[in-house]
């Protein structure tokens, strides 16, 4: 029973909403038209000239690593200028540690970057990490009246994921959890801290209760981690990908994130504070630079012990396979739950990219997180030929992909009130 759960209303949190003028923008609009312009481009259509007209220039981004990167928020990053940098650079995900920041510079900084993603029509994702700083708090049973304060102060900013210590069995996961059913907030992924030097010994109970963990390692010097906490990396990842939850790896230095890489994490998180100077992204630059590095050098196979308990698990996996063997450019996959694409992430798919297309907001900005996803949001049309034309369009216009490529699309449609996956080999149009 909790009996220190707050009203989500909060004096200081409202004050600072109401002392600056702005809103946090809501979620990212739609990158494409609507169905109605698409099927107002068939051939010999008069309404051909108009819709093509309204088409945008979408900027490019570069190809990430597939390893995902979470920048953590530091005295640079209120700026606009430098958030669309870092996304450039590779930023995947952006980490609000209230152990470091004021609410004030957080809230600012989450204006930027909500704009800035809206700007560029690309989900961008928010993780609050509660004041207790990683490796303290581990053996807390219960959230804390000021860990309380930062989740709700991470609700009223819509952030995308919450960071809480493990505790020993999971039981502060379990706690948030049915919190956020109460506030009908179930959509926000919760993340585990634990250390790699006190790994809980109920590690599988605190895995299956949270959306995944986040691995610390302890203060790094110049020489890396030891061989110790190295083993458990490998341990906690693998483990993770078993149950098909997130495995973040927070690092210090480039030795660290070197030895977590060899792990294959979904996301390396820059434990150190994006700095000011003439170079505040420079640890970014570097970490991106290293990722693709040891993509190119060493590739991962599908973890053996994954689970495909399902029809909808064994059609992911043979598409991900053929991808695999027949080495096509990308695997796309259109999903309304995520599920297929949160499989394929936990298969770690060699060569090609991984685009997930889905009407889902959120979703889309969750599913940064996970390895090789590069996730698109898009409304899906009643037809399934014009959604895959939508994507098809998507896939063009921002040039991650030519007409003609080779890509294995895995589709979802539901059949008498029952989702139904397919996937097959075709070419971009």
């Amino acid at each position: 029973m909790m009996t220190n759960q707050p009203e989500l209303a909060e004096p200081l949190l409202a004050a600072t909403l109401s002392a600056t003028p702005m809103m946090v923008p809501p979620e990212v609009p739609s990158p494409v038209r609507a169905e109605a312009e698409f099927e107002a481009e068939r051939p010999g259509s008069p309404a051909a000239p108009v819709a093509q007209a309204k088409t945008k220039k979408i900027e490019e981004i570069a190809a990430p690593g597939k390893t995902k990167i979470v920048v953590t928020l530091g005295p640079a990053m209120e700026g606009g200028d430098v958030i669309r940098r870092a996304l450039k650079a590779g930023a995947s995900v952006f980490r609000l540690n209230l152990a470091c920041v004021e609410r004030e510079s957080a809230l600012k900084a989450v204006y930027a970057i909500r704009s800035i993603s809206t700007e560029l029509r690309r989900p961008v994702s928010l993780l609050l990490d509660t004041r207790v700083s990683t490796g303290q708090g581990i053996d807390t049973p219960v959230l804390t009246d000021a860990e309380w304060a930062d989740i709700r102060f991470g609700l009223e900013c819509g952030v995308d994921w919450l960071a809480i210590p493990a505790g020993r069995n999971g039981e502060p996961a379990r706690e948030l959890r049915r919190f956020l059913a109460g506030e009908k907030r179930s959509n926000i992924g919760i993340l585990a801290r634990i250390e790699a030097t006190a790994v809980p010994a109920a590690l599988d109970q605190v895995i299956q209760d949270s959306a995944g963990v986040i691995l610390g390692g302890g203060p790094s010097g110049g020489e890396g981690p030891d061989a110790e906490t190295i083993s458990a990396w490998s341990l906690v990842v693998e483990k993770c990908a078993t149950f098909r939850k997130l495995a973040v790896i927070a690092v210090n230095s480039q030795a660290d994130a070197a030895a977590a890489l060899a792990a294959h994490p979904d996301a390396l998180l820059l434990a150190k504070e994006a700095g000011s100077g003439p170079d505040p992204l420079e640890s970014l630059r570097l970490v991106g630079s290293l990722i693709l590095r040891e993509e190119a050098r060493v590739c991962p196979g599908a973890p053996a012990a994954v689970e495909l308990a399902t029809e909808r698990d064994r059609t992911v996996a043979a598409a991900a396979r053929v991808a695999r063997e027949t080495e096509v450019e990308a695997i796309v996959i259109l999903t309304r739950e995520g599920d297929s694409a949160a499989l394929c992430a936990a298969l770690r798919p060699r060569h090609a990219r991984v685009f997930v297309f889905t009407p889902d907001a959120r979703l889309a900005r969750s599913l940064c997180l996970r390895y090789a996803l590069e996730p698109i949001s898009m409304p899906f049309c009643a037809r399934l030929e014009a959604t895959v034309k939508a994507a098809d369009r998507i896939l063009r216009e921002r040039k991650y992909l030519a007409r003609g490529a080779s890509v294995v699309f895995i589709t979802e449609t539901i059949e008498k009130g029952r989702f139904v996956t397919a996937h097959q080999a075709r070419a971009i149009a």
